[in-house]
């Protein structure tokens, strides 16, 4: 098995590094060099092991996607919490024709003015894509990570690793348009929250519990129609998978 490791260190604290430093450990005591890049920008980029014409994807922070504010889009007067993202880490496992990659994130929740103690879901997706001209979603996974705010504390730093995020090399090996996304995905959140809240209604018992009027029988030779398709009961089509909200726009223009 083929292993590579990058980190991307950043002032903060270096739990995730912790996490995921004995895979970065097993791969140095083999005896495999890695490269590890760090760009202007913050994002690591893919590095290759010697004798291995493997790239491991690059990882970076979504574009549009690293603060999340509670609730979202109001004065800051009016904010309970707002997240951020800080250090990223990704360990790559090549075995056959797969690779596995183990992802860890960490991110940093503050209290606002009308925030308080208690349990916080924080909505966070890791995402890897094939971009080009048309952007391919190769694997997308959405989290809802629980922490918890103590009384007293104005901040909180949370880790969430994800260690299986497995997909087929394509024959080319070439994986230097692999890109892993992470951000945090309220979108995908507020639309599980709505299906909740419409299949535990209230509303829908009472309203199978009403009587209707028995229809009255059709008289003899009476020849009776047969209800159109249309009008027959469907399922709803299944929604998509869930992607990441849309970056803002900015007010000069759509984002490029």
């Amino acid at each position: 098995m083929t292993r590579l490791s990058s980190f991307r260190r950043m002032p903060a604290p270096t739990s995730i590094a912790l996490v995921l430093g004995g895979l970065a450990l097993a791969g140095c005591a083999s005896g495999m060099q890695t490269a590890s890049v760090s760009n202007p920008d913050g994002s690591i980029s893919a590095n290759k092991v010697t004798n291995s014409d493997i790239d491991c994807p690059g990882m970076m922070v979504r574009s549009g996607a690293s603060t999340w504010q509670v609730p979202g889009g109001t004065t800051s007067t009016n904010l309970r919490y707002q997240g951020s993202l800080g250090q990223l880490a990704r360990e790559c496992a090549v075995l056959g024709d797969a690779m596995t990659i183990k992802v860890g994130v960490e991110g940093r929740v503050l209290v606002g003015p009308k925030g308080g103690a208690g349990s916080v879901a924080v909505p966070l997706r890791i995402a890897l894509v094939q971009e080009g001209p048309q952007p391919k979603s190769v694997w997308t996974k959405f989290y809802s990570v629980p922490i918890n705010v103590p009384p007293g504390q104005t901040q909180v730093t949370f880790t969430h690793v994800e260690d299986d995020l497995t997909f087929a090399i394509p024959p080319s090996k070439d994986l230097s348009s692999y890109v892993i996304y992470v951000g945090y995905d309220p979108q995908t959140a507020a639309s599980g929250a709505k299906t909740v809240k419409k299949k535990s209604g209230p509303s829908e018992p009472k309203a199978a519990s009403k009587s209707k009027p028995k229809p009255q029988p059709p008289m003899a030779g009476t020849p009776q129609p047969m209800t159109p398709a249309s009008t027959q009961p469907t399922f709803a089509p299944a929604p998509p998978p869930g992607q990441f909200a849309p970056p803002p726009q900015p007010a000069g223009g759509p984002n490029g």
